[in-house]
């Protein structure tokens, strides 16, 4: 969990990183199209990450406090099942945004 805890942490960081360098660049959500659905889209799934490290963060509380008791476990599952889904999501926001974005 603290391994997941980390990537995720260092994923929004490369997510900033990369936003105050477009911005930096002049090339901010208010230049086009397709960069406004750019910032839109990977913010907003940057969004869901954060509340999945809170989440994650709330979870390693319980198990430190509680143990892995059964509610516990089902809890874990189902932040799982988020985490996931987060990641097909990226797939698919990785494929349309970076690389079919980068063949135009």
């Amino acid at each position: 969990m603290a391994v997941t805890c980390l990537l995720g942490l260092s994923f929004l960081a490369l997510e900033l990183k990369e936003f105050a360098s477009l911005v930096a660049r002049g090339a901010g959500p208010s230049r086009s199209s397709f960069l406004s659905a750019f910032f839109t889209l990977v913010g907003c799934h940057g969004l869901h990450v954060s509340i999945g490290i809170l989440w994650l963060l709330t979870m390693m509380a319980q198990v430190f406090a509680k143990g892995f008791r059964a509610d516990i476990e089902r809890r874990i599952l189902c932040f799982a099942l988020f985490w996931h889904a987060l990641d097909i999501i990226w797939v698919a926001l990785f494929t349309v945004v970076y690389l079919m974005g980068a063949a135009r």
